[in-house]
């Protein structure tokens, strides 16, 4: 059985341009729905559907420090006002095979919390997918 090391420095998620690497957290990405709808019938046949999703939701839980938040803030008002979105964006993960490539607008800025200590504001993005493996 092989070793693999996985090194979190070698995904790059970029948005409009900008590396994003600022993270209090973990990214995390989930597709909008199953591949498949599946209906089972009262006489127990099953079909199935195949559903064609291209629309995945992806969360960055940010520093609050950091100045991509202000990147990205510039960016949603910019398509708040102008309709300058939706935004290239990519992320590639260099220790396997993972990549998602396509269209994204900025759907929640998260919420600031000002108080003592620091946390995390969780940024959330939809993305439309021209580019999609879901490798390791």
């Amino acid at each position: 059985m092989a070793v693999r090391t996985y090194d979190h420095t070698k995904v790059n998620i970029a948005l409009n341009g900008v590396a994003i690497t600022d993270f209090n957290g973990d990214p995390t990405v989930t597709k909008q729905g199953n591949d498949f709808e599946v209906v089972e019938g009262s006489n127990g046949a099953v079909e199935r559907a195949r559903m064609v999703r291209k629309l995945y939701t992806v969360t960055l839980p940010m520093m609050q420090t950091s100045p991509q938040i202000d990147a990205i803030e510039a960016l949603r008002i910019a398509d708040e006002r102008t309709g300058a979105g939706p935004y290239p964006f990519a992320i590639t993960d260099l220790n396997g095979a993972y990549v998602l490539m396509g269209q994204a607008w900025i759907n929640s800025m998260g919420d600031a919390t000002k108080g003592r200590a620091t946390t995390a504001r969780t940024i959330t993005l939809d993305v439309y997918a021209d580019f999609a493996f879901e490798g390791a």
